[in-house]
């Protein structure tokens, strides 16, 4: 029989181990936690069965109730064997919670059940084992950073083989660190305390002290580094390769506040530029950045053709923005199919139309049908800018410094795609602010040449074109 479910249904948290969600949404029901999940379930090993009577009661997809537990993690994380010996995991007997969080709001996490986690990323704390009487103990930094680096290599170990060998090297070094370390390892003040008892207990299951873990983890995590420079933890969000269901309530919501701005304020496709205007906190933009921009471009433009009632294509809109070529993304692929929108997306995607929208709706398309066919700047041009700047090549640039400031986009969507993009920024960097005005001034002229020569039939009279063009 069909398993019908419950009225109230709260949101999985990032990284919350099933039995958690268990017990809430038992309590957001008022029926026992046992109607959902057997108690004797440690979020591991869960039968299908199970996962698809909670699926069914919290109106859940079967990837996101076993993106809950610890089966989706390799055997270098969760363990060989019924007993899941000789990994990361702790022992069923051993529970570890934070002191500050779990008794307040009943904060927990999947990694806790692993000594990659000795502490809570929340309140910088220490976990304690459950049922002893132990002080909140602030992490130091050093914890702190690797378990950051921990939790990020726990993630990319499902799908990448070289995660999973440096996390296997990582417990043999602490498994071999532990048998030999004592207590006055940590009187210099580097380590955590350290109990030695505690230590020598790391056998086939880690040590279930998480302070002593911690010490441990940094005795042989010590050259453990991040491999590319991420953003800070506090600006980072959890994603995840599989749609939620509030991602797909964020593309509806997206969706709406697009066909508002449509009917409004005549919002089109062919206001998207080809790059997108960047966050504001992210004043670096690396060499890859313009990758990011422009995919997100591609899926603003796939979401207001779609709003506007049209059956669009990535590759339509690729072409339309002049970047046909590029890789498509998960951000792309999940406005398509309308599978959802990542919060982190939709706080670019929302920056980007808000900045659209300040700047009045500029029609970058008009802007790069004018420009394209621009393949030489005009002689009045030419005469004023100074002897140095009148190279061949120069002039190129200039062009293609013209086209990066009026149409917003990369030299990939221009006539000149194998021009890199540093030789424009180098080149804007080594111009005077005089050459800058008369470029400026250039691709002004440009753009208005083209609408003298596009004047309507019915608006040739001073009076019209004062109307249309000011």
């Amino acid at each position: 029989m069909r398993t019908a479910p419950l009225p109230v249904r709260p949101e999985p948290g990032t990284r919350e181990p099933l039995s958690r969600y268990a017990v809430r949404l038992a309590d957001a029901n008022g029926v026992p936690p046992s109607r959902v999940l057997p108690p004797w379930r440690h979020d591991i090993d869960v039968p299908k069965n199970e996962l698809a009577t909670i699926s069914a009661l919290g109106k859940l997809q079967p990837a996101e109730a076993a993106r809950m537990t610890m089966d989706r993690y390799p055997l270098a994380i969760r363990g060989h064997g019924p007993q899941h010996r000789h990994g990361w995991r702790l022992h069923h007997s051993v529970r570890w919670i934070c002191p500050t969080c779990t008794p307040s709001t009943g904060h927990t996490d999947l990694l806790w059940q692993t000594a990659l986690m000795p502490v809570c990323l929340q309140c910088d704390r220490y976990l304690t084992r459950a049922g002893t009487a132990r002080a909140a103990i602030p992490a130091t930094p050093r914890v702190l950073e690797l378990a950051d680096i921990l939790g990020e290599l726990a993630e990319a170990s499902i799908d990448d083989r070289r995660a999973r060998e440096r996390l296997y090297r990582l417990r043999r070094r602490c498994q071999a660190s532990a048998a030999t370390i004592t207590a006055t390892d940590s009187d210099s003040g580097v380590l955590p305390s350290i109990d030695v008892n505690a230590a020598r207990k790391w056998t086939a299951y880690p040590c279930p002290d998480p302070v002593t873990a911690a010490a441990l983890l940094i005795l042989a995590g010590g050259r453990l580094r991040r491999e590319k420079r991420t953003k800070p933890r506090h600006l980072r969000r959890h994603q995840s390769a599989a749609f939620t269901s509030s991602d797909r309530d964020r593309l509806e919501w997206f969706l709406t506040r697009i066909r508002h701005h449509i009917t409004h304020d005549g919002l089109h496709p062919d206001h998207v530029p080809a790059l997108l205007p960047q966050l504001a906190g992210d004043n670096e933009r690396g060499p890859g950045a313009w990758l990011s921009l422009t995919r997100a471009a591609t899926a603003l433009h796939l979401l207001i053709n779609t709003a506007s009632g049209r059956d669009p294509s990535p590759e339509v809109s690729t072409q339309a923005l002049g970047v046909h070529g590029i890789p498509t993304c998960l951000l792309i692929d999940g406005v398509h199919t309308g599978a959802g929108l990542r919060a982190q997306d939709c706080d670019l995607l929302t920056e980007a139309l808000d900045r659209l929208l300040a700047d009045g709706l500029v029609d970058y398309q008009r802007r790069r049908d004018i420009l394209r066919p621009v393949t030489c700047l005009p002689s009045s041009t030419t005469r004023r800018l100074p002897a140095a700047s009148r190279a061949v090549s120069d002039r190129i640039l200039a062009l293609a410094w013209i086209w990066t400031r009026f149409t917003h986009g990369t030299l990939r969507s221009s006539p000149w795609p194998t021009t890199p993009d540093r030789d424009v920024a180098a080149f804007d960097r080594a111009i005077d602010p005089e050459t800058r005005l008369i470029l400026h001034e250039a691709g002004q002229q440009l753009l208005a040449d083209a609408d003298l020569l596009q004047i309507p039939a019915n608006e040739t009279t001073w009076v019209g074109i004062t109307r249309r063009y000011g």
